[in-house]
């Protein structure tokens, strides 16, 4: 990170505030000082794996200086409609939010260190927009060894529509199965994200799907005999090939991207959204995870966090 990129975010930090913030309360001051991770769409947040990276690591920073640490998530929906808090209350209360320029201030970290959040000194309750995982810096500066499994299941459990599908989805599939994530980023053209364009050539792209479908089969072969497969992908077309291979399993639906989205509508329709969290705890569920691709495929770090929930292990598989 070069001082000028930190320069950047510093001035967008104080564009964000004028925009954002109030020059008088219009509330009172609230009793506590606390640090809130912010996901509202003002800014950009990344995808779900970001997005928990940036919370998980807040939550680290607080419960190693003993401060109040809250989640404020609303953008593209409420995170309280699939997650809720487990032994840490993470929710705003009523009164807690200082919107007031006097009483916060916005901390913008994206692709830093880290060094600014550990050396922050301030009363004012820290607006965070961060997309991180800073949990090494913080034990190696801290003196303390925090796993981001274990933070993770101290903040969130599956609310109880999301815990009804997964229940479902665990019945399915068994207690013991493998898991092989494939990530095209719109390679296939079923998946529109940011300005990444599809393959044109329908040769080079069946070629693409050949090899991806081949490695599934590999993988299939390697596990235990009636060992099950849980494919995941960003691709709906190659969830649908996958899941003609004996011994697959497919969770049903399509991704939506969660920057760059519509909000969700207040009507209790979260099928855009859901199947991300089902992906990802059923990925924290396998045995093992592997994250296949060839070189010009996402190496995303999505499945690889998924299995730190439980440690599961986790391995990268380059296919040519």
């Amino acid at each position: 990170m070069t001082f000028d990129r930190i320069a950047e975010h510093i001035i967008k930090e104080k564009i964000m505030a004028l925009k954002y913030l109030s020059f008088s309360r219009k509330r009172p001051k609230p009793e506590k000082q606390a640090m809130i991770a912010m996901v509202d769409g003002r800014q950009y947040h990344g995808g779900m794996c970001d997005r928990f990276k940036g919370i998980v690591s807040l939550y680290a920073y607080c419960k190693q200086r003993g401060l109040e640490f809250r989640i404020l998530y609303t953008y593209p929906f409420r995170l309280e409609d699939y997650l809720l808090p487990a032994s840490y209350d993470w929710t705003l209360k009523d009164g807690e939010l200082d919107e007031s320029i006097k009483g916060s201030r916005i901390m913008y970290l994206r692709g830093e260190d880290g060094k600014r959040l550990i050396s922050l000194r301030t009363r004012k309750q820290l607006h965070f927009y961060g997309n991180m995982d800073l949990l090494e810096v913080l034990n190696r500066t801290g003196n303390t060894s925090y796993e981001w499994g274990t933070l993770f299941k101290e903040l969130f459990r599956p609310a109880p529509e999301l815990e009804r599908q997964l229940s479902s989805l665990r019945e399915q599939i068994g207690e013991k199965y493998n898991a092989a994530v494939f990530r095209f980023q719109n390679l296939l053209g079923d998946f529109p994200e940011y300005r990444f364009k599809p393959i044109e050539d329908k040769s080079e792209r069946d070629t693409l799907i050949g090899k991806c479908l081949q490695s599934v089969r590999d993988t299939l072969s390697e596990a235990p005999p009636g060992t099950p497969l849980l494919v995941t992908s960003d691709s709906v077309s190659f969830l649908k090939m996958a899941s003609e291979i004996n011994g697959v399993f497919i969770i049903p639906g399509s991704l939506s991207h969660m920057d760059g989205s519509r909000p969700e509508k207040k009507d209790g329709n979260h099928k855009p959204y859901i199947k991300s969290f089902l992906d990802f705890f059923m990925l924290a569920g396998a045995q093992k995870v592997s994250c296949i691709g060839t070189s010009i495929m996402y190496q995303s770090e999505f499945p690889m966090y998924a299995a730190k929930i439980n440690d599961v292990p986790f391995e990268r598989i380059r296919i040519e």
